[in-house]
Parts: C-alpha cells; sequence; structure tokens
C-alpha cells in the first residue's frame, strides 16, 4: 500500500475515534451544555479549547515550540485519557442500564445522575494516581544463564524503551535514567525504541546527561514508529547527539562474546516505501560460542526467528499504559510484558517502558528500567 494512503487512513481512523469519544461525553452531557447560561457557555468554551489541543500540541511540537506544547499537550492529552476512561466506566454503565431495561427494570433519573457524577469522580480520581505511578519509575532485575561466556562472568545490561522525550518528558527524565545507570554500573545500555518525539523539551541537557552515560561495551539503539514520525533526521541527529550507535538493520560484535542486533520498526512504510527485512536477512545463525542480543521495538516474534538470537528485547506496548486499555494491548501483542521463553531456547523480555506516549499518566502500568544480567555457567 502507497505510504501517502496508508498515512491517511491512519490519521483518518484516529481523528474518527477521538471523534467519536468528545460526541460520546457531550451527548452525555447535552441537557448542561445546551443551557443558556454563563457558566454553560464557559464550558462550552472550555470544552472546545480542550478538543483543540491535542492538534495544537502537534502543531507546536512540529515547529520546535516545547514550552507552549508542554501546556497544550497537557491539557489536550489529559483530556484525551479522561475521555477514554470517560467511555469506559459510563460504557459499562449504560450498557448495564439498557440490560436492566430490557428486563423491565428503569432507572430513575436521580440514579443515572449519580452514575455521571460518580463517572467523573472516578475518571479524575484515576488521572491523579496516574500522574504519580507514572513517575515511579521501578528497576526490574532479570538474570539469564548461558554457557556462550566465560564460567561465572557476568554481562550487565541496561535496557530503557519507550522514554518518549517530549514537551512533557524532559529533565527529570534523563537524570533518572542517569540515577540507574550509576547505581547498576551496566556494561552495555540499549534504548528498544521510542526515545523521543518532536519538540524535546531541554533537549540540549537530556543529551548532555545521556552523553554522560559510558558503559564499557558503549550504548545501541534502533528506531521505534516514534522515531519515524519524528522524521529519520531528527531521531539520528538526537541519538547520536547522546551517545548512542544507532543499528538499523545490521550486526555488531561488541567483545565479550556480545553480539547485538538491531531492526527497523516497521513504522517505516509509513514515511518510506520500504519494510524492513526479515531477521535472516542481515542477521547469521546464533552460534555456540556468540551470545546474540536482539534489539526489536515490537514484541513480534518472526517465525523461525529463534534461530537467530539468544535473547530479544523489545518494548512498545507500555504494558496498556492506562487500564482497562491493557486488554485492547493485550489482543494484539499477547506477550505483552517481562520475560517470555521461546523455542530453541531463546528468550523476549518486553519492557513496559519508562515515560508516556500521549497522556501524561499511568494506571496498572507501572513504567520500568531493566537491569539484565547475563551469567556465564
Amino acid at each position: 500500500m502507497n505510504r501517502w494512503i496508508s498515512f491517511a487512513i491512519f490519521i483518518t481512523a484516529v481523528l474518527a475515534v477521538y471523534s467519536l469519544l468528545n460526541y460520546y461525553f457531550i451527548h452525555k452531557h447535552r441537557n448542561i451544555l445546551t443551557l443558556k447560561t454563563a457558566p454553560a457557555l464557559l464550558l462550552r468554551l472550555v470544552l472546545i479549547t480542550l478538543i483543540l489541543t491535542p492538534i495544537a500540541t502537534m502543531i507546536f511540537s512540529r515547529y520546535d515550540q516545547p514550552a507552549i506544547a508542554a501546556i497544550t499537550g497537557f491539557a489536550g492529552y489529559s483530556w484525551l485519557a479522561f475521555l477514554g476512561l470517560f467511555l469506559g466506566i459510563h460504557g459499562v454503565a449504560d450498557i448495564s442500564l439498557f440490560t436492566a431495561e430490557r428486563c423491565g427494570v428503569k432507572a430513575s433519573e436521580r440514579f443515572t445522575r449519580l452514575i455521571s457524577i460518580t463517572t467523573l469522580l472516578l475518571c479524575i480520581s484515576i488521572l491523579i494516581y496516574g500522574s504519580f505511578e507514572a513517575k515511579d519509575i521501578q528497576v526490574e532485575k532479570i538474570s539469564i544463564q548461558t554457557d556462550k561466556i566465560a564460567p561465572n562472568k557476568k554481562i550487565r545490561i541496561m535496557q530503557i524503551s519507550d522514554v518518549h522525550f517530549s514537551p512533557l518528558i524532559g529533565l527529570s527524565m534523563a537524570e533518572k535514567i542517569n540515577q540507574v545507570a550509576e547505581n547498576n554500573n551496566p556494561d552495555l545500555l540499549v534504548s528498544t525504541g521510542d526515545l523521543l518525539d518532536p519538540g524535546i523539551i531541554d533537549r540540549n541537557k537530556i543529551v548532555t546527561i545521556l552523553g554522560g552515560i559510558k558503559p564499557k561495551l558503549g550504548k545501541i539503539a534502533v528506531m521505534g514508529n516514534h522515531e519515524f514520525y519524528s522524521t529519520v533526521e531528527y531521531s539520528e541527529k538526537f541519538i547520536a547527539e547522546a551517545g548512542f550507535t544507532l543499528l538499523r538493520d545490521r550486526i555488531i560484535d561488541i567483545g565479550e562474546s556480545l553480539v547485538v542486533a538491531g531492526v527497523d520498526d516497521p513504522a517505516i512504510r509509513r514515511v518510506k516505501d520500504a519494510v524492513p527485512p526479515p531477521i535472516n536477512g542481515f542477521m547469521n545463525r546464533k552460534t555456540q560460542d556468540m551470545y546474540t542480543i536482539l534489539l526489536k521495538h515490537q514484541p513480534h516474534i518472526e517465525k523461525g526467528s529463534e534461530d537467530f538470537f539468544d535473547l530479544q528485547l523489545s518494548g512498545h506496548t507500555h504494558a496498556g499504559q492506562i487500564y482497562p486499555f491493557y486488554y485492547f494491548v493485550k489482543m494484539l501483542f499477547p506477550k505483552m510484558e517481562g520475560r517470555f521463553e521461546l523455542e530453541k531456547n531463546s528468550i523476549l523480555y518486553v519492557n513496559r517502558g519508562a515515560g508516556t506516549w500521549g497522556p501524561p499518566f499511568r494506571f496498572l502500568a507501572q513504567p520500568e528500567i531493566t537491569i539484565i544480567e547475563i551469567i556465564g555457567q
């Protein structure tokens, strides 16, 4: 499919869903919004402003106005999260009331009003909690034993994924990554995609902090979907200035019996008429004397690809980011978070992501940075 057609379909779908979410909320509050009073007029103006802020954020981000984009982004993406939660909670209530009415039990107007008020309070409470959870980054530690490196030798890898440096995520995230690196002294730092979005706030300070992290085996990154959405040139420049070696469909030997491969995200087809090559197109079959790590943004396992890697590190899913969207993401990515044992003694680890995309909230999907120890046996 032509990339322009694909992009048009994607944008149309996004706008359609966003429009329907707004329509549902407005429809549920039409009695208040249509009043001819000053408070109702003010509420309509606020509502129109909120609806337009996500679009304004994309414009300000693209034109490198991160300070303004931070304000519009917080308001607009918070509104988007609120709408999603409102649909999820009030939608369940509507289905229950509809079913009850079909069974001959009709709810009173007072009861339906109570449902609306309760839904609003629940949505606001979840977002308040979610703003704190989004900042509470956990350091997850896993160990993997292998006979492909010297007995009792340890190689410590620090994985970051889905950081999303942007107008909303800036210096404090870089400082957290640096702190975890200082506390754990990794031999290798890898970024498995979506390191950035357009309009990074405090960009130069972030680059300085990330550039100061110098593991002995280096720092390696791959392109996620957002690197392509942000444009290849913009992403490559930031990644290089932050001190990462970018692997785009290639493999390198970094020493210590360790081989690392990186593949582009399939989102490349939306910005360029191209697709990432199959794993067997640029990787050799794994051997008995080299431990092979594959960095791949999305946690899909190509058929037969287990012959080519010992460990695949992925991200992308955010573990759903805001529950109950967990279940929708789970349908698309059955291997959504954590460690999975695959065929041919291969392993997949899916990072929940350190940052947030869009709404600056997480709910029952705690962010993480991962420390992986490869231990010789």
